[in-house]
């Protein structure tokens, strides 16, 4: 084994209780240059069907369909059930009720649902939401030729649940009116009309060849992206925003709901029922989290070219509204930083052939802070920086290099400051989800970091695919997956830049934790970044 991969791995788990961190560790690369309603519809309880039974079950579960060998899709558009086990009605919102989603046939998927309350009914279910790359390919499929509709290439009048006929419900309700306020928006009397929402696989013909149903039309779709999107239509209009699959509506935040609103929930298969599949689908499933995606453009920066050219820089984003504080793909950071927290270690993650006492497991919560506060208001990127198209966020790229590409977007590196407050919040977590360290929900901890040849794995994810690895200010992603260039100011050139977050190893994948020894032109193959801006007034 070579002397730099043994050093690694001793100390690739460092993280101090508190106090200023050691360096982190890198990968092996050099360094480099730069109306009154009828009674709500009722089914009676409804069965898993025989087809979906003889689906091995350590796969997906019984409700969920496989899809290209890379993930579990819900066959049924969601219900929701509260803490006392009893289903939520779907006719009305969730507003402050903790529910988790279920999928089930012949039963009224719920609506009146915002994008972070369907999110959070996923995650109780241990699941998380579609990212809009997965509900498209289960819509129209993952490999060519490509459907236009879930059952085919041609639209099948009647097929699923778009265009019923009649008043719009809300007219019938105002007397010929159509109020777009959210009161009347979400009233819960709506969807109780006669030819509204119908019952989970009630078009039977709405179906793809997998077994998903009505991913066209009865109810707009929550899906994770770039930003929230709403797929497939509703069962008033299929087409105005799109045809069939194509279907999307992009102008609502992640608070938005209404009574067309619902989701459905997505899962990662069991790799190990996958390993009874064929050798070539294991390959393509488990091998690399990025490999089922497509891949980046041939000739350009990657993580097996480290030396090939970058991609084009990209322009600025607009902000949406004109007002708005931030662009449409950053948010708003705006409260006041614990400059110095007192973060207490309870226990210590146990790392097989590794030093103890280098990763926390969990921190006592709350953390105290000790040396004052600071008000920042600020803009930040949601996620990682990943070029258009590309499935995976930009790695071995430098810090200058970093540095001119949020300047191409009138954005600049992050100070360490920022990206530390934005992951950390006004409470000064220790990570961005809590106090205690979760691996799944961030990408970290990840074994079998080298290949037969003592060569790195590419171990990374889409910055889209870990709803749960989310700040207090909406922010993704900010430790584990791939480390993050941020500015020191206090240093002189070429020693600003400074490593946060960590990326997919056991290592130090927390807010507070920094790696300070490379320089400026050092680019590797963990090594991305976001970029930041002052917010407007």
């Amino acid at each position: 084994m070579p002397r730099w991969l043994v050093g690694l791995l001793l100390v690739a788990c460092s993280e101090p209780a508190a106090g200023p961190p050691p360096p982190e560790p890198a990968a092996p690369p050099p360094e480099r240059g730069a109306a009154p309603a009828p009674e709500p519809m009722v089914a009676e309880p409804a069965t898993v069907p025989a087809a979906v039974q003889s689906e091995p079950r350590s796969v997906c579960p019984p409700e969920m369909a496989l899809i290209d060998q890379r993930f579990c899709i819900d066959r049924w558009e969601a219900i929701t059930r509260g803490q006392d086990g009893k289903d939520h009605s779907p006719y009305h919102a969730v507003t402050h009720e903790k529910v988790s989603a279920e999928s089930r046939p012949g039963v009224v998927p719920q609506a009146y649902i915002s994008m972070e309350e369907a999110d959070q009914a996923c995650t109780r279910a241990g699941k998380r939401l579609c990212t809009t790359q997965q509900w498209v390919d289960a819509c129209m499929g993952a490999k060519k030729p490509k459907r236009k509709y879930p059952y085919g290439a041609s639209q099948k009048a009647g097929a699923c649940n778009t265009q019923q006929g009649g008043a719009h419900p809300l007219m019938l309700l105002h007397g010929g009116r159509r109020p777009v306020d959210s009161w009347n928006m979400n009233d819960a009397r709506i969807n109780q009309i006669a030819s509204t929402v119908a019952p989970a696989a009630a078009f039977e013909a709405c179906v793809t060849p997998e077994g998903v149903h009505d991913l066209v039309g009865n109810l707009l779709e929550w899906t994770r992206g770039p930003k929230p999107l709403l797929m497939g239509g509703h069962y008033l209009d299929a087409s105005e925003n799109g045809d069939g699959c194509a279907y999307v509506t992009e102008r609502h935040g992640e608070k938005y709901h209404d009574f067309t609103t619902g989701f459905r929930c997505c899962l990662e298969p069991d790799a190990a029922a996958l390993k009874h599949e064929p050798p070539a689908v294991v390959a393509a499933s488990v091998q690399s989290p990025g490999s089922a995606q497509s891949p980046a453009p041939t000739g350009l920066r990657s993580f097996d070219d480290p030396g090939a050219p970058l991609p084009p820089k990209p322009a600025p984003p607009p902000y949406e509204p004109e007002g708005a504080a931030c662009p449409t793909d950053m948010e708003l950071v705006d409260g006041q930083r614990c400059l110095v927290p007192e973060q207490q270690c309870l226990r210590w993650l146990e790392v097989p052939g590794q030093e103890p006492q280098r990763a926390c497991a969990e921190f006592k919560a709350p953390s105290v802070c000790t040396g004052g506060r600071q008000a920042m208001r600020y803009c930040i990127d949601r996620y990682e920086y990943t070029p258009k198209g590309w499935p995976l966020p930009l790695v071995n790229v430098s810090w200058g290099e970093a540095q001119n590409i949020c300047g191409a977007m009138d954005k600049r590196l992050c100070r360490e400051e920022e990206w530390e407050f934005a992951c950390e919040g006004p409470e000064a977590l220790p990570y961005p989800y809590g106090y205690v360290r979760d691996g799944a929900a961030c990408n970290h901890d990840r074994a079998d970091l080298f290949d037969p040849r003592a060569k790195l794995r590419d171990q990374r994810v889409a910055t889209d695919s870990l709803p749960r690895c989310k700040s207090p200010f909406g922010v993704f992603d900010l430790v584990g997956n791939v480390d993050e260039w941020t500015t020191r100011e206090s240093r002189d050139p070429p020693w600003r830049s400074i490593l946060r977050g960590g990326w997919w190893l056991t290592g130090r994948n927390r807010c507070r934790a920094a790696t300070e020894s490379h320089s400026e032109i050092y680019a590797g193959s963990q090594t991305s970044f976001r970029c930041c801006k002052a917010a407007r007034k």
